[in-house]
């Protein structure tokens, strides 16, 4: 389709798509979570699933502003990208049970790339554990993926795992080596003194 248009036109045509697509997207959030969102931040992502394991939908939803990149650009410092926690209640309605501003990083924090959205999918839900996978892969190489878990007793989520990966450029001199190498790798476990979703600091 985009072979027989001009520039201008393929402008007009993706924008609107990707118009539709954010459209749909946020829309498929309930709106009593989207009552619930911080001001002044629009959706970057989310994902859904039984979390609490009783049958009911809960949601893991990380917002954002929107010009971040040009405020980072401006004043060398990047808003924040607040994570927050839905649990479905029995009527139907949804209560923020955490919010954390530190789990996922900003869109300076990767160097040339974006840390949140240029790896993997930014989450991943299985079970009662989401994990928030940062990482880059232009320039430095790494993944920095931290992991959390339902707690029925605290009724919130607790810190389960970390862990830190990068790889760097192959010494090697071998034309059939490969470019890169693992580096250095770190796993950080959760603690008998459990450190819950709100208290969390990624530093």
């Amino acid at each position: 389709m985009f072979k027989t248009m001009n520039k201008y036109k393929q402008c007009v045509v993706i924008f609107f798509l990707m118009s539709i697509s954010s459209l749909s997207y946020s829309a498929t959030l309930p709106i009593n979570i989207t009552r619930q969102l911080p001001s002044g931040h629009t959706v970057l992502t989310f994902k859904s699933g039984d979390l609490t394991n009783d049958k009911k939908t809960d949601y893991i939803v990380v917002v954002h502003k929107e010009a971040e990149k040009q405020i980072a650009q401006r004043n060398e410092y990047a808003p924040r990208r607040p994570l927050l926690a839905f649990i479905q209640n029995n009527n139907g309605t949804f209560t923020l049970v955490a919010r954390n501003d530190h789990v996922v990083f900003a869109v300076n924090e990767g160097g040339q790339c974006d840390p949140f959205l240029d790896g993997e999918d930014g989450l991943a839900l299985k079970g009662s554990f989401f994990t928030v996978q940062n990482s880059v892969a232009c320039g430095d190489h790494w993944t920095d993926y931290i992991t959390f878990k339902y707690s029925h007793e605290l009724n919130s989520f607790v810190f389960y795992k970390r862990i830190f990966e990068n790889w760097i450029m192959n010494p090697s001199d071998d034309p059939d080596a490969d470019m890169f190498i693992s580096g250095n790798r770190s796993v950080t476990y959760g603690k008998k003194k459990q450190i819950l979703l709100q208290n969390y600091q990624a530093d």
